[in-house]
């Protein structure tokens, strides 16, 4: 099970990278979940190729810095976190909310230029949803294609915030939930050896 969502979040991390190419003035013309992930994936990618020549080490620590500016502000790293503590949620304070937050965004951006160093020209087809301009929730399903591999079908979902933009909370890839597979694991973690351990273990995942 552990090597199929392994290999499941390699595909559906592939494919959330082309989620976001800016934010700020880039988002406001993006007015849905739908126009979103399908308008802006391409300057990620132009951006990407011109990294192809540069030392792999640096490579990396340059991707982080695309990752940081261009898909994290479209990840609703608050939500998520809070998802991932799970029952945990009621017994951190506030310092330990803060650093765990940190902590997860920063192995999600660790987790992220890992995948794209390996990124192989996947072919992305996104199926425009049925949309509910009244409802804070919203999804959008894709499909990740390469002539090596078989089809792998993906569900993004969707939050509006506060600000009213949409921000991915989670990936459904082949019918298993990544965020709810991520919770079973860190809480289980944090069971074992309390959250402080937890923040700390992913950083140095990062």
């Amino acid at each position: 099970m552990k090597t199929i969502i392994s290999a499941l979040v390699l595909s559906a991390s592939l494919l959330f990278c082309t989620v976001s190419v800016a934010a700020g003035t880039k988002n406001a013309q993006y007015s849905t979940p739908y126009t979103l992930i399908q308008g802006v994936g391409d300057q990620l990618f132009a951006d990407i190729a011109k990294l192809n020549q540069v030392d792999q080490k640096l490579k990396r620590e340059e991707l982080k810095k695309l990752i940081r500016a261009q898909l994290m502000p479209h990840i609703d790293t608050k939500f998520v976190s809070f998802k991932l503590l799970g029952k945990h949620v009621r017994e951190v304070n506030r310092d330990q909310a803060v650093t765990f937050m940190d902590s997860v965004e920063k192995y999600l951006v660790g987790t992220y230029a890992n995948v794209l160093m390996s990124y192989k020209g996947q072919q992305v087809r996104y199926v425009e949803p049925v949309f509910d301009a009244k409802s804070e929730y919203a999804q959008v399903k894709a499909e990740i294609t390469s002539p090596s591999a078989p089809t792998i079908d993906l569900v993004f979902k969707f939050r509006k915030n506060k600000e009213g933009q949409w921000q991915v909370y989670d990936i459904v890839a082949e019918n298993i939930s990544l965020l709810d597979a991520k919770q079973k694991e860190i809480v289980t973690r944090i069971s074992e050896v309390g959250i402080d351990k937890v923040s700390k273990e992913l950083v140095a995942k990062s």
